[in-house]
């Protein structure tokens, strides 16, 4: 959030710079995250009257204008389309202005006519966005004379911005009210709410209204603003009602009534106050309910009264198939959850969120309605990420607004806008309270307070730190407090939120700092935690970089990506739509992650990433918290697995970069490397039946990596349609393991056992043999021990090799074999006979052929 300096000093009355007030502002939580000057260097831009203009001799989009400066008259040259007559006033920039941003100017001649100065606009000047037109000061930008620099002439043009982090539990600090408080309570001293104009003359409790006119047989329908005397507006006023079909959702709804207004542009002071912070000028009527939005933290809207049909106002729920084409110009399609404000023919603005194009104001508005409501937050922030806005509105409604404000916000809304449209406030406005607020009562036992705390607070001071924050406290006696929250502090339910206050206001730097008293844990590490550190201290010896994903994708990355999608678990209300479901592998994440690696030309892309997927698991029981009827998670259980994923992209490690490209041999390697590393023992990678294939896997170049007996993992080439979906180049190549099957299969292997030395010396053959393309060299190697036993110690392929001599569909490798006996040497007539037999298992069983035997 951004906040005026200028703002906040008027409203706190601290006697304190900026610098400081950021300082003690941080200190107390509300974390200051930088200063903006702004308005500097203007002093050489002053108020100009224009005396003359007319066309240049030369140049005909080009305009000479004559002005007064307060000392003499300056000839300029204009390109802007909106000049004034004679007697309209201006900003112009001297010689040797430097504008912020960072145009200096200087007198120069333009097509041969002499131009000593410029007459600058908005943007040129940072007062605002408009750089259609030069700035042309009217009545509401005051009465200074020609020559007065410009920070003199316009109030506020020196200020300081705060740009603030403000948490979502702190609803009350994104208002210049609410930061005020906070000063005056960080300064030690009370707060009074900025005075300015009483409610209208009387308020109405339409309820109450509706409740004594239904005893005497009449309807509800029957009444409005003007259709009796107790709820009576001056007769030049429509009858207008107001009917709330959702207290729940909306507990309060007022409204008062602005006549003969003008949506003209506000003046200077105002859109400059709104552009630097961070809200568009649009016109004075909508600029008046966004100065209050920003002073108070209370968001307002304007309809324009004869736009709304029936002079009707009602709350409700959506319909099915009702639709509303909201200010942003798109047409939406509504949800039964979504809530309403609706006129007597339907929808005319999202409740909290946005309003609709069919009641905005215009330039024909003589009549405004000014809605002040409260809206429940979840109802707005389900609303508001349904439908993708991100509003003003809805980002303060979805972290609370305060109850008891309505009167004052509305009060202080119709005022502006009277002031700055030109308009009159009816006398009476409307009040429809549903749901009367209850203040919250919180006990807090002061005694716990320094327990908690760890240092000695004086219970007075506690007492007046709170009354300083709008608390009232009872001191029935000195072991417990009872606390009444004000109503903007939404925030404050428990004692621990009451103890929190005193601590952040008394100082955290008076808290003295202690080592905690921890007594280590008798059982250790757990043996999946262990697991996990081993495996990224193997993955970093292996030259892999750890990555970290999202758990939240988007259901577009799960079906690009060819993951389960059937049974991932969607959350009822996501942040966004690129985060509505838990991952069900972790591949979206390393791929996005490669994809931005990729962009920014790096040639080598080697991640490892150790994380959780989710499943949804049905007759798990719904979850729900205490106090609420909804559940918090639907009737199914949500399944987690940890695993651990390898990405390769790119040159193979060890080669220049235009090297050849990793394979699937690199990755099984890189997997095979980090889990030996991580337990000691050795994996082995086997082709798996088409059946069981993942859907990322390239149909050829996929495998599945084993641990003894049991399948841990699946590792291979992305399939090309996965590769372009996920918008990344060349070959990745990518391995999934899970680390449970990881935990079941070294239970089942045991601990590593140590053995003696060999005392026998080992032989080696070699046999060049001749299988088909589809045969997966590392099925005929894991076999060697179910054939040989201990006499196999070793086997591996030592060359590769395609082309003459070789049937078309067949590649020869060339494979190693270690023999050794545990006793006696192994003499060579039996390791040829124990060749021959490997051999030979593998001609029966993978169709091998002896290269060069026919």
């Amino acid at each position: 959030m951004r906040a005026s300096w200028n703002w906040l000093k008027s409203l706190s009355g601290v006697a304190m710079e900026a610098g400081e007030a950021a300082e003690r502002l941080t200190a107390a939580g509300l974390e200051v995250e930088g200063l903006e000057v702004v308005g500097e260097g203007l002093r050489q831009v002053v108020i100009a009257e224009v005396r003359a203009s007319g066309p240049h001799p030369k140049r005909p989009r080009l305009s000479v204008v004559t002005v007064f400066d307060g000392q003499g008259e300056r000839q300029v040259v204009c390109g802007a389309p909106n000049v004034p007559a004679a007697g309209g006033r201006v900003l112009l920039a001297l010689p040797g202005a430097e504008l912020p941003t960072g145009m200096r100017i200087e007198a120069r001649e333009v097509a041969g006519v002499r131009s000593e100065g410029m007459l600058c606009s908005e943007a040129e000047l940072d007062l605002g966005p408009d750089e259609s037109g030069i700035v042309v000061l009217g009545p509401g930008d005051g009465e200074a004379p020609a020559g007065t620099p410009l920070p003199e002439a316009i109030e506020g043009v020196r200020d300081v911005v705060l740009e603030l982090g403000i948490t979502p539990n702190r609803a009350d600090a994104f208002g210049h009210v609410g930061l005020a408080r906070e000063l005056r309570a960080v300064a030690g001293l009370p707060f009074e709410p900025p005075s300015g104009p009483e409610p209208p003359e009387r308020a109405v409790d339409l309820d109450g209204a509706f409740a004594a006119a239904e005893q005497e047989g009449a309807t509800s329908r029957d009444f409005g603003w003007a259709a009796a005397d107790s709820v009576a507006w001056p007769q030049d006023t429509a009858p207008v009602s107001v009917r709330i079909e959702a207290p729940a959702r909306c507990p309060r709804y007022a409204a008062a009534l602005v006549l003969e207004a003008a949506p003209r542009p506000s003046p200077l002071r105002v859109r400059m106050l709104l552009h630097r912070l961070g809200v568009r000028p649009i016109d004075a009527v909508v600029d008046a309910t966004n100065l209050v939005l920003l002073e108070e933290g209370h968001p307002v809207h304007a309809f324009d009264l004869d736009r709304l049909h029936g002079h009707a106002i009602v709350v409700r729920l959506a319909r099915a198939g009702e639709k509303l084409r909201t200010l942003d110009g798109v047409e939406r399609v509504l949800d039964p959850d979504d809530l309403l404000i609706c006129d007597a023919a339907g929808p005319v603005a999202l409740a909290g969120v946005m309003g609709g194009e069919n009641s905005e104001v215009h330039a024909e508005t003589r009549r405004v309605l000014i809605e002040c409501a409260v809206f429940e937050p979840r109802s707005v922030r389900r609303t508001a990420r349904r439908h993708g806005l991100h509003t003003e509105a809805s980002h303060r409604f979805e972290r609370g607004v305060d109850p008891l404000a309505v009167p004052r916000v509305l009060a202080r809304t119709a005022a502006r806008m009277a002031e700055l449209a030109g308009g009159r406030v009816a006398a009476r406005w409307l009040d429809v309270q549903r749901k009367p607020h209850a203040p919250a009562v919180v006990p807090m036992r002061p005694q716990r307070l320094v327990a908690l705390l760890g240092a000695q607070v004086p219970t007075d001071e506690a007492v007046t730190i709170l009354e300083r924050l709008g608390c009232e406290v009872d001191r029935r006696n000195e072991v417990e407090l009872r606390v009444t929250v004000p109503s903007w502090r939404a925030d404050l339910r428990r004692e621990q939120d009451l103890f929190e206050e005193v601590a952040r206001l008394w100082g955290y730097d008076r808290i003295p700092a202690e080592l905690p008293r921890v007594l280590p844990s008798g059982r250790g590490v757990p043996p999946h935690l262990a697991l996990q550190r081993r495996l990224r201290e193997a993955g970093a010896t292996a030259g892999l970089l750890e990555a970290v994903g999202y758990a939240f994708v988007s259901e577009d990355e799960l079906r690009a990506a060819r993951v389960p999608t059937e049974r991932a678990v969607r959350l009822a209300n996501p942040l966004s739509e690129e985060r509505a479901v838990l991952r069900t592998s972790l591949l979206p994440g390393l791929a996005a992650a490669a994809r931005r690696s990729v962009r920014r030309q790096v040639a080598r892309i080697r991640l490892l990433e150790i994380g959780r997927v989710f499943f949804e698991e049905a007759g798990a029981g719904a979850l729900r918290r205490e106090g609420q009827d909804e559940p918090v998670l639907p009737p199914t259980g949500v399944r987690e697995e940890e695993r651990l994923a390898v990405l390769l992209l790119g040159p193979r490690p060890g080669w220049p970069a235009e090297g050849p490209p990793v394979d699937v041999y690199d990755v099984l390697g890189a997997v095979q490397q980090v889990i030996e590393g991580a337990t000691g023992r050795a994996t082995h990678g086997e082709p798996g039946p088409d059946e069981a294939r993942p859907g990322w896997a390239h149909p050829r170049r996929w495998g599945r990596l084993r641990l003894g007996e049991r399948a841990v993992g699946t590792f291979g080439e992305l399939h090309p349609e996965v590769v372009e979906a996920l918008e990344l180049v060349g070959r990745p190549q990518y391995a999934e393991v899970s680390l449970e099957a990881l935990h079941q299969a070294l239970r089942g292997l045991g601990l590593p056992q140590a053995r003696p030395l060999p005392r026998q010396p080992a032989v080696m053959r070699d046999l060049a043999v001749v299988v088909p393309e589809g045969t997966f060299a590392a099925e005929p190697l894991a076999r060697r021990f179910q054939q040989l036993g201990a006499v196999l110690e070793d086997a591996f392929v030592v060359d590769e090799y395609r082309g003459r001599g070789i049937p078309e569909g067949h590649r020869s490798l060339a494979i190693r074999l270690v023999l050794r006996e545990e006793r006696t040497t192994l003499t060579d007539a039996r390791a040829e006979a124990l060749a021959t037999e490997v051999l030979t298992h593998w001609q029966e069983r993978f169709g091998a052929q002896l290269r060069g035997s026919g």
